[in-house]
């Protein structure tokens, strides 16, 4: 079989390892709910979750009842919450393979009673107070009337209360202070009834890597076992972004590298690409790269980011098209048809991590990764 002209290695070991430095982190006390929702990050939910239960992950996060669906079909037997809730008629097959579903609101009790009441089996549920991010869960002045309808629910097993930081990176604002005291209110309500369900979790990257007094029962590990970590906002004078980073050196998962199509060789003034938005400025070289943003690698950007060739960092120059891209290479004179160009990840000399392509957007790592398509096939290191 032909070799792809692009793709993402994904290293299995280096994973798991990410997951036993949080293990370590957290302490063998605690579970830990690793997220593997939107394919896992980019990196392929079925392989990445089959790995994470190898290294002894307590449960896994989805974002829907697709995603996790998917993991049982393929013969994922770990826990799996739904962390976004279901809609009405998901009840059946949520009980249907055996997927645990997150709460968000007062009516979702009665339409999973029923369905459990008709199955003559009990359900495992989460629930899910919004301590004040504004979008999905219960809110603070309807637990009450939630704690009422779950009361007649017998068929309904509380297993577990959670919430969801709306800005645990930042350590400027008083912001997360407040969504545990928040949530801390709602758990009495909850003992006040009778309910203390044993899987407390709040802490999602961010608060597990610097907030150990949110970590609860429960963590929810999610781009960190991935290999990167989001950059956090100290108040002037208590920068700890070196000191976590060394205390978790977690390293990436994914490499994203594609084969040079073609080189091509051009005078000075040379217009390259559409709308002519690079135009040489001396003789050179330029790679054809077979890669665009059909596979998820961003128009946005076009003259903001690079790649590796032989140890050498090289520009990406011209507007990135659907299928290719241009990589000016004229810097290296060993540059040949068929050489491996590496995006996101390490060459073994020097390194782009997904923060790095992130910063070029004005985004986040995660979009980056989990938008890259399916034309770049994923190839299982082990």
């Amino acid at each position: 079989m032909a070799q792809p002209p692009c793709w993402a290695e994904i290293s299995l070991p280096r994973l798991k390892e990410n997951f036993n430095i949080v293990r370590r982190h957290v302490g063998p006390e605690r579970k830990i709910l690793a997220v593997v929702k939107a394919d896992a990050y980019g990196h392929g939910a079925v392989p990445v979750a089959r790995a994470l239960e190898e290294v002894g992950t307590d449960a896994l996060g989805v974002a829907c009842l697709g995603e996790a669906i998917e993991l049982r079909q393929a013969g994922i037997g770990a826990p799996i919450l739904v962390l976004t809730g279901f809609y009405p008629g998901e009840e059946q097959e949520l009980l249907a393979h055996n997927i645990t579903p997150g709460i968000t609101e007062v009516g979702q009790v009665e339409l999973l009673e029923r369905a459990a009441r008709g199955a003559g089996r009990k359900l495992r549920c989460h629930v899910k107070v919004d301590t004040g991010m504004g979008r999905l869960g219960v809110p603070p002045a309807e637990v009450p009337r939630l704690l009422d309808a779950l009361s007649a629910s017998p068929h309904l097993e509380l297993e577990g209360l959670y919430t969801q930081f709306a800005s645990s990176e930042d350590f400027t604002s008083n912001q997360t202070e407040q969504q545990v005291a928040c949530f801390e209110k709602a758990r009495r309500q909850f003992a006040e009834r009778g309910f203390r369900p044993p899987l407390i979790h709040l802490a999602n990257t961010a608060a597990v890597v610097a907030r150990p007094e949110t970590w609860g029962t429960m963590v929810r590990p999610g781009s960190i076992l991935y290999g990167y970590l989001s950059f956090m906002d100290f108040r002037a004078g208590d920068d700890r972004n070196a000191a976590l980073q060394a205390k978790l050196p977690v390293k990436p998962v994914l490499t994203l590298k594609a084969r040079i199509y073609q080189v091509r060789e051009f005078g000075p003034n040379s217009p390259l690409g559409y709308g002519s938005r690079f135009v040489t400025a001396r003789p050179s070289r330029i790679a054809v790269v077979p890669i665009g943003y059909g596979h998820g690698w961003r128009r946005a950007l076009t003259g903001r980011c690079r790649a590796l060739l032989h140890g050498q960092s090289v520009p990406l120059v011209g507007t990135i098209g659907m299928d290719l891209t241009l990589a000016d290479v004229t810097d290296v004179p060993a540059a040949r048809p068929g050489d491996e160009l590496v995006l996101i990840g390490s060459n073994g000399v020097a390194s782009i991590p997904p923060t790095e392509v992130a910063r070029a957007l004005g985004s986040v790592a995660s979009e980056v990764l989990s938008g890259l398509g399916k034309r770049i096939p994923r190839v299982y290191r082990d």
